[in-house]
């Protein structure tokens, strides 16, 4: 028989009885140890986790080696390789399991950590420098682990504030996205209030320019010509110092 029909029969050979017939699969981690490797990948994950336990889920979870048989009678372990972060996405751990104190083996773990939370967004198109309404938004409660920090979670932080850019609908609200709106516009009379521990006065002014809540306008004094810098209180109020 030719030397290279030979070598193709034993190669042949050997595969044969190295792989497993069919119904003939090496032996699995029995389903009770395969949970307890979960319950400690979950706790060694979620045990610093920022986010409360019922906002967060670890999903397709994996373990390596499938036929690696655990301890009967209880074991304990200790992790050798855990996240170094909180982030949502892909964690790997490893831990060597002992019995009695002596290593048994190590197992590699590994799973996806998906963060929940609730996200606000655009019913309709929604145009640049439109002030947002209760009707023009709503909040869904969904898996939020890819989307980008500055995330609206609250409808009442987006109710009545300004948008910068136009939104088409469906589109997911960021604080980027909105400003407060201008409370005083440029040409506006406004009441100019100036108060001491002592003594309130009020004097009518002209704003120079707009601004929101809390922002600093220039406002011309109506009654001594002088213009001064305010703070913005109210529609058409704004607060000077003495």
């Amino acid at each position: 028989m030719p030397l290279r029909v030979t070598r193709l029969l034993i190669i042949a050979f050997l595969f044969f009885f190295a792989c497993p017939l069919p119904g003939h699969t090496a032996e699995k981690i029995a389903p009770s140890d395969l949970a307890a490797l979960e319950n400690i990948f979950n706790e060694v994950v979620l045990k610093n986790s920022p986010w409360p336990r019922e906002d967060v889920k670890i999903d397709n979870f994996k373990v390596h080696p499938l036929t690696m048989t655990l301890p009967g009678g209880g074991f304990d372990y200790r992790i050798t390789q855990s996240p170094n972060d909180f982030r949502p996405g892909k964690k790997n751990i490893t831990a060597a399991i002992l019995k009695e104190g002596a290593e048994q083996g190590q197992v590699k773990m590994s799973g996806d950590l998906r963060l929940f939370g609730t996200v606000v967004s655009t019913t309709k198109r929604l145009n640049r420098n439109e002030i947002i309404s209760g009707n023009d938004i709503k909040a869904k409660r969904r898996d939020i682990s890819m989307l980008d920090s500055g995330l609206i979670q609250d409808p009442e932080q987006a109710i009545g504030q300004k948008l910068k850019i136009s939104l088409p609908p469906g589109s997911i609200l960021y604080a980027q996205a909105i400003d407060a709106p201008p409370l005083v516009h440029r040409g506006d009379r406004v009441t100019i209030m100036a108060k001491s521990k002592a003594i309130q006065i009020t004097a009518p002014g002209e704003a120079r320019n707009s601004g929101a809540l809390g922002e600093m306008v220039r406002v011309k004094n109506l009654m001594s010509r002088r213009e001064i810098h305010a703070r913005v209180l109210d529609a058409g109020i704004v607060e000077a110092e003495f």
